[in-house]
């Protein structure tokens, strides 16, 4: 089962996440960001394993974010897995990511 709104779906993979919906809409933005507003957010930062079955889920989200205004930056991580980054410190690519992900907050708690 796949759900359409705007060129955007859900993938196959996330579908045992919306069985129990029975007949409410599918396309609610508490279902996936993917079909929320995303005018005014906060700076977001995405890290995505190109191998995570995830990868093209983030990979609208940032495209959508972005034509939306919002500050975001995504960083794919070439033969990388899901969540990928939490593997640190047990391989080069993950203690990087991880190193990334701190800057990008550190910067972020430095301007409030």
């Amino acid at each position: 089962m796949l759900f359409f709104e705007k060129g955007l779906h859900v993938f196959p993979e996330s579908e045992h996440y919306v069985n129990h919906l029975g007949n409410t809409v599918s396309n609610l933005p508490l279902i996936s960001p993917l079909f929320g507003d995303l005018h005014g957010l906060p700076p977001i930062f995405i890290n995505s394993g190109e191998d995570d079955e995830l990868f093209e889920d983030g990979e609208k989200f940032y495209l959508k974010a972005k034509k939306a205004g919002v500050d975001i930056t995504f960083r794919a991580g070439k033969g990388m897995v899901h969540c990928y980054p939490l593997l640190a410190p047990f391989f080069v690519e993950a203690t990087e990511a991880m190193q990334e992900i701190c800057t990008f907050i550190n910067e972020q708690i430095g301007k409030a």
